[in-house]
């Protein structure tokens, strides 16, 4: 088991790298355009479409590796003054019910990446792609949150605090 997790986590650290490499072409792209419209009165039709799909993407590829270094928001006005038995029974149940949510996500998912599959649909903006390419990270990542949420409720029944 303990390879198990040592693949998943290298894969997360992987995932995180290449949201943050199409982060950087995002910029680069949006940086382009606007010269291009500024000095040549040209813009690119590509990179609006280009980019909306590829903040999604940034999204599901990295937002596992945000939860278990543990650097999402959090509001703990009334968390902070519960007990630990507390705060850990809060943990667990918070969890669960994120993995649920998570799991909901890869279902529906993957039914709908599925479907663009199975009936060749595809977006017919500037560019056309098949819609599967765009959404297929959605279930993907859906399932390592859920992995990710479950391990850390595991870790909290355990009596360990990370998300390791």
């Amino acid at each position: 088991m303990k390879g198990f997790w040592i693949f998943f986590d290298k894969l997360l650290y992987v995932m995180a790298v290449i949201a943050g490499v199409i982060l950087v072409f995002i910029c680069a792209a949006v940086c382009y355009t606007i010269g291009m419209r500024y000095l040549f009165n040209q813009t690119t039709i590509w990179i609006m479409q280009t980019t909306e799909y590829a903040l999604c993407w940034i999204v599901f590829l990295s937002t596992t590796w945000l939860l278990r270094e543990g650097g999402h928001i959090t509001t703990d006005i009334i968390y902070s003054h519960l007990n630990q038995k507390t705060r850990r029974c809060l943990d667990v149940i918070m969890f669960v019910l994120s993995a649920i949510a998570c799991g909901i996500m890869v279902y529906y998912g993957a039914q709908h990446t599925w479907e663009s599959i199975t009936r060749n649909i595809t977006d017919v903006r500037a560019v056309t792609i098949p819609k599967w390419t765009v959404f297929c990270i959605v279930p993907f990542g859906s399932l390592l949150l859920t992995i990710q949420f479950l391990r850390m409720a595991w870790g909290r029944i355990a009596g360990n605090e990370g998300g390791r």
